[in-house]
């Protein structure tokens, strides 16, 4: 039999377990036409999240229309705008002349001509390398609310890797034109979800771009239980037993990351016949970490010596690190010192801050790896 543990994709169906409440929230606000925000490290549950919510929404038979948007390879707004308009236009028109048609009628100042080629979707291309103007880039904005206005529908327009527009030129630009124009939609939702988390914490939380044009979804960690039982019954499908301590130290080891968790899950069914023994819950990790140590290197290789001492003073649990003693200890400096790791460190995604402001290390894999292997004596 299969794995019964799917780590390698989104998750729906009894894959999908312990995030209904976001899936309901997520649903109450497209009914209400509202914008929503969901964000967080890689890997946590945000696409299962949003597709589940799709789900639910076509079993409640209302009607909308869902545009994807993914900006993973996007670095300018050139580049964004034709992902953007080729992508709606491609919900609405078919042929050649209905490109042309919505070209015509909704973008007129757009530097774009229609090309067909035999065998392809018709799409739209650039006639000009100019730069795009303010007054062509709100042109594109307001695309889907006008199509949405005269067709009489709801758009969902669903985006990927937000932040990535950080890295366009003159992004508090591009942003501060986004929210003027968003502000005055009423007929389309947009569905804004990043996986750098901190990235997206500085263009929400310290820019505040988008403010009260947004609801936010918290991505919460799925509980304890929930998915110790979940796990217990993915053996008890295949005909095989772990006990609910093993489970829960599945969960515990890798701190409840849904995806580490049901990939060492997975690991550990496809080594046992009948009972799971201990001794091959640590093989498998060790499987699992060899599957990323590659990764994890890669990450402490790119890491200066203060970095890599001051994720050391992390693990060895420092809250405060402006005093002298901790200074001297781990050869940090100076408290300047310290401010400009923990920039350089959020800026690579290594660390965050949680809920009580204290610093933590996101992945806990990469965590685990540090501690048993790269600092081990």
């Amino acid at each position: 039999m299969d794995s019964p543990f799917k780590y390698y994709d989104y998750v729906t169906g009894p894959h999908f377990i312990g995030r209904e409440k976001q899936v309901n929230e997520f649903c109450e606000l497209i009914l209400q036409k509202k914008n929503i925000l969901i964000y967080g490290q890689a890997r946590t549950g945000k696409k299962s999240i949003v597709y589940n919510s799709f789900k639910e929404l076509e079993k409640r038979k209302y009607r909308y229309i869902p545009i994807k948007m993914n900006l993973f390879n996007i670095r300018c707004i050139e580049a964004f705008m034709m992902r953007y308009t080729n992508n709606i236009v491609g919900k609405f028109a078919t042929s050649g002349m209905e490109w042309s048609d919505f070209l015509f009628r909704y973008m007129p100042l757009a530097p774009y001509n229609v090309k067909e080629e035999p065998g392809k979707e018709p799409r739209f291309v650039y006639n000009s390398k100019e730069l795009l103007t303010d007054a062509q880039i709100r042109e594109f904005l307001n695309l889907p609310e006008r199509i949405a206005e005269d067709e009489g529908c709801h758009i969902v327009l669903y985006f990927e890797q937000f932040q990535d527009i950080t890295l366009f030129d003159d992004s508090d630009r591009i942003f501060s034109l986004f929210e003027k124009e968003w502000k005055c939609h009423s007929h389309v939702s947009y569905v804004i979800t990043g996986e750098r988390k901190n990235a997206m914490d500085e263009i929400f939380e310290v820019n505040k771009y988008f403010y009260n044009l947004v609801e936010k979804i918290e991505i919460v960690p799925i509980e304890r239980k929930v998915f110790i039982d979940y796990i217990i019954k993915g053996f008890l499908k295949g005909g095989k037993v772990i006990r609910p301590n093993q489970a829960g130290y599945i969960y515990d080891t890798v701190e409840g990351d849904p995806w580490y968790a049901q990939h060492l899950a997975s690991i550990c069914y496809e080594m046992t016949v009948g009972y799971l023994e201990d001794k091959t819950i640590e093989v498998a990790l060790r499987n699992l970490i060899n599957l990323h140590d590659f990764s994890f290197h890669t990450v402490a290789f790119g890491l200066s010596k203060h970095q890599l001492r001051f994720i050391k003073a992390i693990l060895d649990g420092v809250k405060r690190f402006s005093s002298a003693d901790i200074l001297d200890r781990f050869k940090l400096n100076s408290s300047a010192n310290v401010n400009r790791l923990k920039e350089a460190l959020q800026k690579k995604e290594i660390i965050t801050f949680n809920s009580k402001k204290e610093i933590v290390i996101m992945d806990p894999l990469l965590k685990h790896w540090f501690i048993k292997y790269f600092f081990c004596k």
